[in-house]
């Protein structure tokens, strides 16, 4: 394997390639003779020449930046323009373009080394398989003790390319069927599915509401506990004493 050129990047961006270029692999009848372009904007407000831009790029890597956003915030944390993650705050998020892998290419997902050393850990980041198609997806948890702002327009994700020994089938779901909707996402993750890692959830607790709810169950107990014992003095004082 060899990672891709800045070059050859660009050309599967603007040029694309096609399903038909490899033999018959994919059976998709609808996906014959379209262009496939490896990174693109769904909603066609930045063109292909925009996206393949010279500031798209760092070194050999893709810049990718955040779209949509999964979390516990309100509406002056999450705008068009900025993104503030609230201290011990997990969000989850799709990349803002669309990835279209050929079939002898694979990826691999890193972070922006600028934005985590703010004190931001990445979850979810790794390997893109051939033929994936759709938003790639990542979590972030601010491990500091301050609200952390990011630029929505500075690049949170480095995309590396490379091109693999031989060509692969296309993944066999997203191919098909591709990841254009964070709740889609979302489910291929099982964040909501799986109890003990529902970081994502709507209902995750940071620690100061876990520290809020213990209080108050605390509270309960014990003024559940004086109550009783309340009752069992006043019971026991009118229980009669032999003489």
């Amino acid at each position: 394997m060899s990672d891709l050129t800045r070059e050859e990047m660009k050309s599967l961006i603007i040029e694309g390639w096609k399903c038909d270029n490899y033999g018959g692999i994919c059976k998709i009848p609808s996906h014959k003779g379209i262009v496939n372009h490896l990174v693109y904007d769904r909603t066609g407000k930045v063109a292909l020449e925009q996206i393949a831009s010279e500031k798209n790029f760092d070194g050999n890597a893709v810049i990718l930046h955040i779209g949509e956003v999964i979390g516990k915030l309100g509406p002056s944390e999450s705008t068009e323009e900025t993104l503030v993650i609230p201290p011990g705050r997990f969000i989850f998020f799709m990349t803002r373009e669309c990835i279209n892998m050929p079939f002898d290419v694979d990826g691999s997902l890193f972070m922006n080394p600028r934005i985590s050393n703010l004190g931001l850990h990445f979850f979810t980041l790794g390997h893109v398989d051939p033929g994936f198609h759709g938003h790639l997806t990542a979590t972030l948890l601010n491990m500091t003790n301050q609200p952390i702002k990011l630029n929505r327009n500075e690049g949170c994700l480095y995309f590396v390319l490379a091109k693999t020994n031989k060509v692969a089938k296309p993944h066999p779901k997203f191919h098909e069927k591709p990841q254009f909707k964070i709740e889609e996402a979302q489910r291929n993750l099982s964040f909501n599915l799986n109890p003990g890692f529902a970081l994502t959830s709507a209902d995750f607790a940071t620690k100061d509401e876990l520290e809020k709810w213990r209080n108050i169950i605390l509270v309960i107990i014990f003024g559940t506990s004086s109550l009783l014992i309340g009752v069992l003095s006043w019971l026991l004082s009118r229980i009669p004493v032999p003489n």
